[in-house]
């Protein structure tokens, strides 16, 4: 990901996490209100929905998992360069990658909506939407997974006003 300044950095970072958020959402929004309004049959057999929402939770669960820990692994190998704009590039890559390995977990919440019409999709839909948000990648949290120390803590906190 190239930048021209922190500021920048964390806009092409929130737009990138607004924008993988977007389609699932707007799907969603779509398949639920479709449940609402018309009367549509679900596309699986109502004996198979707890098999599809455990397999689901399962697959969730461990894929989420598995993302932090890979991201974290990969932060504190990136953390141990030289410079902070190339700390910072090469974590904005891991930082994609992990949001879109988020939002291809909610848009499976949306899928699960459509097949089953299970109302239990929207809570894990809501739930998946939350963690997105939470782990979103705020400066502090960028500071932390690079365990920046000094002026470039300093640079990442203030989005790079504190030096101007």
């Amino acid at each position: 990901m190239k930048f021209n300044s922190v500021k920048e950095y964390f806009y092409k970072l929130n737009n990138t996490g607004y924008q993988l958020m977007m389609v699932p959402l707007i799907l969603f929004i779509y398949f639920y209100s479709q449940s609402y309004f018309y009367d549509s049959q679900p596309l699986i057999e109502p004996r198979f929905n707890s098999y599809l929402l455990y397999a689901l939770i399962g697959i969730s669960v461990i894929t989420l998992t598995t993302v932090h820990r890979r991201t974290r692994n990969k932060a504190t190998r990136i953390a141990s360069e030289v410079g902070l704009g190339i700390k910072l590039e090469k974590l904005g890559s891991v930082l994609i990658g992990r949001m879109i390995w988020k939002a291809m977990i909610t848009l499976l919440m949306t899928l699960g909506l459509l097949a089953t019409g299970n109302q239990v999709f929207s809570i894990l839909f809501c739930a998946t939407l939350a963690w997105f948000f939470l782990q979103w990648p705020t400066p502090g949290r960028v500071a932390d997974l690079l365990k920046l120390r000094g002026d470039e803590r300093e640079m990442v906190l203030s989005k790079g006003e504190a030096f101007k």
